[in-house]
């Protein structure tokens, strides 16, 4: 059986920029596409699952997004099999597009998670055995109360604030760690 390794991106899988708008500001955090390429070669099946509120607050479009997606992928080698991501905020802000509500889809909900089971399910991804992996408290309560593990890693959002947030949810990480790349090596251990 393959496994799943849904990855939240900013932070964990490139620097974290305040809204990555262009291409340009990628900037892949060291040693995040070898340990996507590990997870691959593992037999993982790799989902990047982001927050993506620039959309509705109009910093960027889907377009836009797409683009940054597709520069992100090549930078990957082409590994990971989809990149699902959430363009709502649940508050109004000037200029929305049509894209302020509450759904189902931002993390902390689990909606993306459900959305690539359904999605890519042809290609075998279950959250059966799954893994999620990120750098701040929503994306692991994304993972609270399903069948995944959820690894926490310390190359983003300020470690001390989002390990109060998970206690404070009843939310107990399985592994933290310093990066993705630790958090492979933990993986495949």
């Amino acid at each position: 059986m393959r496994r799943t390794a849904f990855l939240d991106r900013d932070g964990t899988v490139n620097r974290d920029v305040d809204y990555c708008r262009s291409p340009e500001q990628l900037e892949l955090l060291p040693g995040a596409a070898d340990a996507i390429s590990r997870l691959a070669a593992a037999n993982f099946q790799c989902v990047i699952v982001t927050n993506q509120s620039g959309v509705a607050r109009g910093f960027l479009t889907e377009d836009g997004l797409a683009r940054i997606h597709a520069a992100l992928h090549q930078q990957l080698g082409g590994v990971p099999i989809a990149y699902l991501h959430c363009p709502h905020h649940p508050e109004q802000v000037a200029g929305d597009p049509g894209y302020c509500r509450v759904c189902a889809c931002r993390k902390p909900a689990p909606g993306l998670l459900h959305q690539a089971c359904d999605l890519l399910a042809p290609f075998g991804v279950t959250l059966e055995g799954g893994v999620v992996i990120g750098d701040s408290a929503r994306d692991l309560l994304m993972g609270q109360g399903l069948p995944v593990q959820k690894v926490l890693v310390r190359s983003g959002k300020p470690i001390e604030e989002q390990r109060q947030l998970l206690d404070a949810a009843g939310c107990h990480p399985d592994h933290e760690c310093n990066d993705l790349a630790a958090a492979v090596d933990w993986l495949l251990a």
